[in-house]
């Protein structure tokens, strides 16, 4: 029996109990990314880690968990452009996760990253689909 063709691609995510970094698996065959991300089942996110902001920047604190599952309905906004520091970071500890994993033109730079969260939140964060503004209707 042949087994399915998994994709993993790194995703920065944002949930209830913190941000999130973490490889997203699913079958290139009949799935693409950004339609994982976008439906609302669930999904398996590969090495975890807990992101946390420190001074000299974002630090992945890794969870050691093999995977985790989450649904798109708990994240609050996530992106696919990860700062460069923070993914080669992450890479440092889990060298072999990497290895079948193509990262061409998922990089930013750390000065990028900063002001795509200053300025061009917008354009660079997936808001949640029912995430509108309530306070028109009330």
């Amino acid at each position: 029996m042949n087994e399915n063709p998994v994709a993993k691609k790194p995703v920065l995510f944002q949930t209830q109990t913190g941000l999130y970094l973490g490889l997203v698996c699913f079958n290139p065959v009949y799935e693409t990314l950004k339609f994982v991300l976008e439906k609302r089942e669930f999904f398996e996110v590969e090495w975890p880690a807990l992101v946390s902001a420190e001074e000299k920047g974002l630090i992945p604190i890794l969870l050691g968990l093999p995977y985790f599952t989450i649904q798109r309905s708990q994240i609050i906004w996530y992106t696919l452009q990860i700062p460069e520091g923070l993914l080669k970071y992450y890479q440092t500890f889990l060298p072999h996760v990497f290895s079948n994993t193509s990262l061409q033109g998922e990089l930013i730079s750390a000065k990028s990253f900063k002001s795509i969260t200053n300025q061009d939140t917008n354009k660079k964060i997936i808001p949640f689909p029912f995430k509108k503004d309530d306070t028109k209707t009330k």
